[in-house]
């Protein structure tokens, strides 16, 4: 019989081999951490979600012009004063069509590199909720507010084709559009 003395080889061969001293293996470099100068520093980052937070409850205790200030302090925005006027105006037609804002959800972050970053929220009003895009950019390490837009179009955050507005059934939100 063959078999025994093949397994037997087989045996040997492997003992032959962990027997011999194996090849030292090299540690891996350390990581090396590389910051840019230039790049945002992490806590800076948690100042939209502060500017943002700081809004929301200024606007659920009706205060309109206290958080459009906040908001776009340090903003290109403030320059635009008829745009601005508008947006607060359209803000409180929105409350009080929809109810008063008890409080918002972040549903989306979409950054764009590392400077660039839109966040969407919901506000959750008495009524209903509106849809909140936030659009800041960071310039010499500070985040500022550069754009922002608010609708009640809330079928476009379930990624549903959009409909010609003949063909839909639905009931009238009975807000500003």
């Amino acid at each position: 019989m063959k078999f025994p003395s093949l397994i037997l080889l087989v045996l040997a061969a492997a003992a032959v081999a962990q027997d011999k001293p194996k090849p030292a293996t090299p540690k891996p470099p350390a990581p090396t951490v590389t910051t840019r100068q230039d790049a945002p520093a992490p806590a800076a980052v948690d100042a939209p979600i502060k500017m943002v937070a700081d809004f929301f409850k200024l606007l659920e205790k009706g205060q309109i012009e206290e958080a459009y200030a906040g908001l776009t302090m340090g903003s290109k925005i403030i320059e635009k004063p008829d745009d601005l006027r508008v947006l607060k105006q359209k803000t409180k037609e929105a409350i009080d069509a929809f109810g008063t804002i008890s409080g918002n959800e972040l549903v989306e972050t979409k950054p764009v590199g590392a400077r660039l970053l839109r966040r969407t929220y919901l506000s959750l009003g008495s009524e209903f909720p509106l849809r909140w895009r936030f659009y800041f950019y960071n310039a010499n390490n500070r985040w500022r507010l550069i754009d922002m837009r608010v609708d009640d179009r809330l079928t476009g955050m379930f990624d549903e084709v959009p409909e010609s507005r003949g063909d839909e059934t639905h009931l009238p939100s009975g807000g500003p559009q």
